[in-house]
């Protein structure tokens, strides 16, 4: 059992109107590791970590500009705060089927912090990765995890329990894009 509050980090959110080399200068005065980059709109675009944000900043171009040279969003909710061991083997599964270097946490609409790819690979028991090529759940249950394959790059989401009505979750980076498509 490990508590996301634990293992995530405040974010410093800028607009995408910035440059990537503004955005490290408001990571740098904020004193912070992690970056939410938020449209106009007010819709999260990415979440990022430094080496991420190096990588755009060859270009004076504002971040709404880059977006799709920006990593996989994977979006998950804070609450509850408890994240038991299978769970948090699935996020590192699609963590590293991304490559994205962090999963952003949100409580209501807002985001609430940052989990490092580092942070969730500490964070991993090594009894809890199975070694076989069983997979066990209840096949009756919805799926929990997300893809908007309209986002480029693609943007995720891992729900923590099923929506009350059954149905897929709406775009979390484009609300235009509507519904998210289960991954199985």
């Amino acid at each position: 059992m490990v508590l996301l509050s634990e293992i995530a980090v405040e974010p410093a959110v800028v607009g995408d109107d910035l440059s990537a080399a503004a955005a490290v200068e408001a990571m740098t005065s904020a004193g912070v590791d992690a970056l939410v980059v938020r449209s106009a709109d007010g819709h999260v675009l990415a979440a990022l970590d430094e080496p991420a944000l190096a990588t755009l900043a060859d270009t004076d171009a504002p971040l709404a500009e880059l977006a799709d040279q920006m990593p996989a969003l994977i979006v998950l909710g804070a609450e509850p705060d408890e994240f038991s061991d299978e769970e948090l083997t699935d996020l590192a599964e699609m963590v590293s089927a991304t490559s994205s270097p962090a999963v952003l946490l949100v409580g209501g609409a807002r985001p609430v912090g940052v989990v490092f790819r580092r942070s969730l690979a500490s964070a991993l028991s090594l009894t809890s990765m199975a070694m076989d090529a069983t997979r066990a759940g209840n096949p009756n249950v919805p799926a929990l995890r997300y893809v908007c394959v309209k986002c480029t790059p693609p943007s995720f989401q891992l729900l923590r329990a099923p929506e009350p009505d059954g149905r897929a979750p709406s775009c979390t980076r484009l609300f235009h894009h509507g519904v998210m498509e289960a991954v199985r």
